[in-house]
């Protein structure tokens, strides 16, 4: 018997929503996997990772269909044996939800999202909070944001962030995913290897070099005197590595198409400069060196291998504004706890 109640989702603008619980589901989340086909590998028990094959599988069914894929940590654990494995090293905490729309869809998908958890259960609700609506509506339908339950335990809910953009994975580098839209529900529902390893190759910003003290391990280079850049998080570090680990370099779609990672770096000079000095921060990344000995050789000569090619590969116009940055600054938006309270 479900009890619908009062979720307090953000204390300081005293934002409540209705939920029913206990959280229930149509379709177990395994029986959500087996239908779309997902490999045995895949952590079902994940909380982020069954509400994002649950999605996929009730997507799955709308007709028209709605062209969906996942990017981000999420997708690792979709596509990488060694993102789900504790033993890996590789295996991390997830909380975001991270899936990509043409912009043609995004319509239908927000309707779709809105009304989900009256068609499949309370576990798939998603809302807006006050600041995801103001984040929304300067977002003109290419980046959006909402928030959904992921756990409850007495009267604490653990809430998720959905992060959704259209048409491009826009953030310091632009990089076009609409091919892989089209393809995504023939070729394990995320984005393509290659393009999941460049869009997490590329987060790049700029602090005052004595503010690199604490990540001494992330910084890429210095800018002039007082500035340096610095590269990913070790969360980013490790879903990069489980890319590379369980995937071979080659021309095939199912691996990391070297090919692509070219025509997309020949480009923009600026992406092959962060994905260059990103590559050479994940080399010599703490991370990396406590992998396995056979996990490690094999990511390093991964590593070795794509920087090798990309060196070979610089673009020859380097365009950018004098004395400033080769990539777009990006700030990170408001969002709100990652708990709410029954009230």
């Amino acid at each position: 018997m479900s009890e619908r109640v009062n979720l307090l989702i953000d204390p300081a603008r005293r934002q409540h929503i209705a939920v029913d619980l206990p959280l229930t589901q149509k379709v177990p989340r395994e029986e959500a996997g087996r239908r779309l086909g997902l490999p045995t590998f895949i952590d079902l028990s994940d909380p982020q990772v069954g509400k994002a094959v649950s999605l996929l599988e009730a997507i799955h069914r709308e007709r028209p269909a709605i062209r969906v894929a996942l990017f981000g940590g999420t997708a690792c654990r979709l596509r990488c044996p060694s993102s789900n494995d504790p033993e890996s090293g590789l295996r991390r905490t997830l909380h975001d939800l991270d899936l990509a729309v043409p912009f043609d869809d995004v319509r239908r998908l927000r309707t779709f999202l809105e009304g989900l958890a009256r068609q499949e259960g309370s576990a798939l609700q998603f809302f807006e909070t006050p600041a995801d609506h103001v984040f929304n509506s300067f977002g003109e339908g290419l980046r959006l944001r909402y928030h959904t339950l992921l756990h409850v335990e007495g009267n604490q809910i653990e809430l998720g962030t959905v992060d959704l953009i259209a048409d491009e994975f826009h953030f310091c580098h632009r990089i076009d995913l609409r091919d892989d839209l089209d393809r995504a529900a023939r070729s394990g529902w995320t984005i393509s290897p290659a393009l999941l390893l460049l869009t997490k190759l590329q987060f790049i910003q700029r602090v005052p070099s004595s503010g690199s003290g604490p990540v001494p391990e992330r910084v890429l280079e210095p800018i002039g005197r007082s500035s340096v850049a610095i590269g990913p998080e070790a969360k980013d570090v490790q879903d990069i590595l489980a890319i590379l680990r369980d995937h071979a370099l080659d021309g095939s779609p199912a691996s990391i198409e070297i090919e692509r990672i070219l025509a997309l770096t020949r480009e923009t000079w600026g992406l092959w400069k962060t994905v260059s000095l990103t590559l050479a921060m994940v080399e010599r990344s703490p991370v990396l060196a406590r992998m396995r000995t056979e996990a490690r050789e094999d990511c390093a000569e991964k590593i070795h291998r794509l920087r090798q090619v990309l060196a070979q590969n610089e673009p020859p116009h380097r365009r950018r504004l004098l004395g400033g940055p080769w990539w777009t600054e990006v700030d990170s938006p408001e969002t709100i706890d990652r708990a709410g309270e029954i009230s």
